[in-house]
């Protein structure tokens, strides 16, 4: 019997454990690699949490929440019906104004607020300090002036002043005038403010009209 064929006991275990040893390192590296992303991962959790708190929770007393859902819902109590009928009224407005091709412009809004801005600096203020106490941002206020100016645009183009109302306007308010304004000045503004008046009165009428021949559909009773 051949001696040479007999297997090497101890070369063949001392060849297995280094194996095991190595299996056993990747599967450690392995642990430590998702114990490293789980972690990653909840303090993202975490985080967002933190982040989205405000989105669901407004206010925490003595420990116990008072969440957004309920803000909104007793807001849409109080104004949600008046709140809803102004957005309405604002969006039939914009869609009338497209369909007649009326547009306004940056540099008309522009305008506008440089009026504003110089009509609050004689009162000692700023615009920014009038929004603040109207609870409005600048973005709500030239939304504010587009829709002014397109009722302007769509309603003013029918509206006739003559002279005599404007005399009339400036006999019957000459003391609100300023010290010094000139005789074309008054009447310059005697002329705005009169087609201003008769806009504001054509406004309502021309909003129910808008209302009557739009088609709306309410999912929401007030």
């Amino acid at each position: 019997m051949a001696k040479g064929i007999t297997p090497d006991k101890t070369s063949s275990v001392s060849e297995i454990k280094p194996q095991r040893k190595k299996l056993k390192n990747i599967n450690l590296s392995k642990n430590k690699k998702i114990i490293a992303v789980l972690g990653i991962g909840l303090t993202i959790i975490i985080a967002l949490i933190f982040l989205i708190k405000g989105f669901f929770v407004a206010a925490i007393v003595n420990g116990e929440p008072v969440g957004r859902i309920t803000i909104i819902k007793e807001l849409e109590k109080q104004s949600g019906k008046a709140t809803l009928e102004n957005l309405i009224t604002k969006k039939l407005i914009l869609q009338e104004a497209k369909k007649r091709g009326i547009s306004v412009t940056e540099a008309e809004i522009d305008s506008e607020i440089k009026k504003i801005e110089e009509s609050l600096k004689s009162q000692n203020t700023t615009l920014d300090q009038a929004l603040e106490l109207q609870g409005m941002t600048r973005g709500q206020l030239v939304d504010e002036i587009k829709i002014q100016l397109s009722i302007q645009k769509i309603i003013g183009k029918d509206i006739k002043v003559s002279d005599k109302e404007i005399d009339d306007f400036i006999s019957q308010n000459k003391d609100q005038f300023p010290e010094g304004t000139t005789e074309a000045q008054m009447k310059k503004e005697a002329k705005l403010s009169l087609e201003q008046q008769l806009i504001q009165e054509k406004t309502q009428a021309f909003i129910e009209e808008l209302k009557k021949n739009a088609k709306i559909q309410y999912f929401v009773e007030y």
